[in-house]
Formats: C-alpha cells, structure tokens, sequence
C-alpha cells in the first residue's frame, strides 16, 4: 500500500514529494502464503490404506512432509448416495432383482459424509491451507447398479457441500474411473463416461484412468501392489491442479 504526499510551497521553491510505503502487519499476514495443502481422500473399496500409502509419499515428497495433511474416509461396497444426504434415485428406478428403494433404503442417505466432514474439519481448523484438494474412487456400486443416470448431480451436490462446510469455494478435485472390468455392461461404461465428464467439464477438476493397474481375475478391484501406483497417480493429478492454480496468480 502505497501514499504520496505532495506539498506546494512558494512559486520558486521545488515541489516536495514524499514517498512513505506503508504496509500492516495484518496484510502481510493475509497476503503470504503458507505452502500447506490439504487433501481428502474417499470412496469405496478401492481407496484402500495402499491407495493412501502411495499418494502420502508423493505429496510428501513434492512438498514437504510437514505442508502436506491427509484425511482419509472410505468404506466398502458403498454408493455415492451415502454420502449424499439429498440423493435421488433415477425415475422410476429398481434395484437389479430387489425392486423399487424403500423408505429404510432412503434413511442411509448420507451416513458417511459425517466421518468424512469431521475428520476434514478437524485438520483443516488447524493450520491455513493454500489449497483443499478432493479425492474420489469410487463408483463401482453405482455402475453395477444401473446409477449412472444420478451421479452427475449427486456427486456436484457432494462436492458443493464439502465447500460449503469448510467455506472453501476453490476446492479442486481428481476423479477416478472405474475399471474395464465389466466393458460388455452399458451401465458399466455409462458410468465410466460420467466420471470423466465431471473432471472435464470442471475448471479444477482431473481424473485418471485405472484400466492398466487391473486385472481380470481381480475383477472391479486391483491386485495389492498396484494401490501404491494409484494413489501415486492421484497424487500427481492433484499436484498438477495446484500448480495450475498457482500460474493463474
């Protein structure tokens, strides 16, 4: 913050200008950043402890192990409607071989975005973070279930209110998609397309893709040594996202 203070005297006498640079300490403190990130890593099954083991080392390793905080939520076979308080199932929609939800099936809404908010809220309360970055595979319940129709707005639904509750409004976000273990289901690969088009259709969003790290018989999850890889991959996405972010200031 800048002043200038200019002061005429007599006709013959020279302006006199002076330069005073004022800057608070408040100012400062708000305009320096702190070069902490942090990442919240969920889903279902395949966001496995390996997954979180190999994202940890790379955004240790490009950052810093003491500006980099992890929080980790994932619970199995679960779809996206868990975390979705306000999910709705497609029109007229059944279960494969159980028939329409039932009003007990709708009070599960959600159930798991609680642990995740929590542990979110607690690292994020802190210390200042430059960037929140979110983290999501999952999908395979959804797509073996014929869900793809609602996930779109289910999931832009999850990451608005995780903005919401941590009054952050440039949470970015790195989507995985499932892999092509069920390439003859149309429901399989609608879902795959949906995944890929919430990351390109989004100015901070990315996904990456799985299908190499899987193998037949391991079906919809991956063999153990590959979860490293993944979360590595995540990893690296999500660096990139904060990168990008940075150039743009």
């Amino acid at each position: 913050m800048f002043y200038f203070l200019i002061r005429f005297k007599r006709p013959r006498e020279s302006v006199l200008l002076i330069f005073l640079s004022v800057l608070s300490c408040g100012l400062s403190a708000t305009l320096k950043k702190s070069g902490n990130h942090l990442f919240v890593l969920s889903g279902q099954s395949n966001m496995t402890g390996g997954l979180k083991a190999g994202f940890d080392k790379t955004v240790e390793d490009t950052f810093g192990k003491n500006k980099v905080v992890v929080v980790h939520h994932s619970k199995s076979g679960r779809g996206i409607r868990f975390w979705d308080k306000d999910y709705e199932f497609p029109e007229n929609y059944r279960f494969p071989g159980k028939g329409v939800p039932s009003e007990r099936t709708k009070l599960q809404h959600g159930q798991e975005y609680g642990p995740l908010i929590e542990k979110a809220r607690e690292a994020y309360e802190g210390k200042p973070f430059d960037t929140v970055t979110f983290v999501w595979m999952q999908g395979e319940s959804d797509g073996g279930r014929g869900l793809a129709p609602a996930y779109e707005k289910s999931f832009l639904r999850l990451l608005g209110r995780i903005k919401k509750d941590l009054g952050r409004k440039d949470v970015a976000f790195v989507i995985g998609r499932i892999n092509d273990s069920h390439m003859s289901d149309p429901n399989w690969t609608a879902m795959r397309k949906v995944l890929v088009k919430l990351a390109e259709d989004a100015e901070h969003g990315e996904w990456i893709d799985t299908d190499d790290l899987s193998e037949t018989e391991q079906g919809v999850h991956f063999p153990k040594e590959s979860y490293p890889i993944l979360g590595s991959r995540f990893a690296q996405k999500a660096i990139t996202l904060i990168r990008k972010k940075s150039e743009r200031k």
